[in-house]
């Protein structure tokens, strides 16, 4: 077989990347390794990207050694990639190592430095990068660094300044302000605020699916269950449509998608035999299914069989029956992950002795021994 020249390389890589295909990534690169002496700039960030959004940190920072003459986008990529891989201080770290360097960052790279900080709880720090980026490194702020600040404080539990931030932007608040105040107050428990957010972002965009999707679930953890019959009814008389929770697992190069409650894959009774035994064994070390996640006025038993058979609960028990001890399981969801997941993953990954790397839609989880690289801050 021919050698994948770069710009075919790139293309695929990209692929990988977005699928979090890491095997099939693996071996393009290795392909290309094998007829080539060095790693280009262009292709050395390609493949930095595709490992970090897959989980591989090592590999990432192998590729960033090897890749030559690095440019401010490599380091921005790197440092982007640590931050949601659960190590934002390590991300700070290589900024200052940027610096050091003669790199002068750009607007990326600052976005990406304002994430490490909301990654780790860091506010004062991200308060003081914001402040000091238009003098300090030439950079003007725009709305994603705000929005990143918004992130950052709403994290932390500091509603109302997150608030009084976006009411004092130099620029329009749109919806990606809102959205982050929004999912703050949902974790936070402030219906107010949250139903507040929720209208700004349903005036800015009438047919927004998330955004009618959080204030339900915000009403719902409130049991306001009037509140959420009445949000789903407006979203199905304005044909408002949520997206389909899915989560893809990558097995000896074989990419597998589920929905919640899916029985499509051949394996279905193995697999649902497993989420039998996972139940079981959880029960016994003391879990308690999260029914709080389950926003449907339903009784608890129904709860418990609805949260037992998310999309990534299927893709991890076909990961446990398809790998041995000691193995990584990577699994791609399209949705924030649960709290109930989130705490299923972490007991898995000791009882059965794997480790679990669960990319969603904010950042990486890598579940290993008991815990998660994000220290429940998420």
């Amino acid at each position: 077989m021919p050698a994948a020249d770069e710009v075919t390389l790139l293309a695929l890589v990209s692929a990988c990347a977005h699928l979090g295909a890491l095997d099939t990534g693996r071996w393009a690169h290795a392909s290309y390794a094998r007829t080539r002496r060095s790693t280009t700039r262009n292709l050395g960030t390609a493949l930095l990207n595709m490992y970090m959004r897959c989980g591989d940190v090592e590999s990432a920072w192998s590729v960033f050694r090897e890749t030559l003459d690095k440019d401010v986008r490599t380091w921005s990529v790197m440092i982007a990639g640590l931050a949601i891989n659960g190590l934002p201080r390590d991300a700070l770290a290589l900024f200052a190592e940027m610096k050091n360097t003669g790199v002068d960052p750009d607007s990326i790279t600052m976005t990406a430095v304002l994430s490490a900080c909301a990654h780790a709880g860091m506010v004062d720090e991200g308060k003081k990068f914001l402040d000091c980026m238009p003098v300090e490194y030439r950079v003007q702020p725009t709305i994603e660094h705000y929005g990143c600040v918004v992130d950052l404080l709403g994290r932390a539990g500091q509603l109302e300044e997150a608030l009084a931030l976006i009411k004092t932007v130099p620029f329009k608040a749109d919806v990606v302000l809102w959205g982050a105040l929004l999912v703050a107050c949902r974790v936070h428990k402030n219906v107010d605020m949250g139903e507040m957010a929720a209208m700004e972002i349903l005036k800015l965009d009438p047919h927004h699916a998330g955004a009618c999707v959080f204030l339900s679930n915000v009403y719902a953890d409130a049991g306001k269950w009037d509140l959420v019959q009445g949000v789903r009814s407006s979203m199905k008389e304005h044909k408002i449509y949520k997206p389909p929770g899915s989560s893809i697992v990558e097995l000896n190069g074989v990419v597998y998608e589920f929905l919640s409650g899916d029985r499509s894959h051949p394996q279905s009774d193995r697999i649902y035999a497993m989420l039998d035994e996972i139940c079981k064994t959880l029960s016994l070390k003391g879990h308690k299914p999260l029914t709080k996640e389950v926003t449907f006025d339903v009784d608890e038993e129904d709860k418990e069989v609805c949260i037992s058979q998310h999309s990534e609960k299927l893709a991890l028990a076909l990961g446990l029956i398809s790998t041995t001890r000691g193995a990584v399981i990577r699994i791609v969801k399209n949705l924030r992950i649960c709290e109930d997941c989130h705490s299923v993953m972490k007991i898995v990954s000791e009882v059965y002795d794997r480790v679990i790397v669960v990319r969603d839609r904010n950042r990486f989880h890598h579940f290993k021994n008991g815990s998660c690289s994000c220290l429940d801050y998420w």
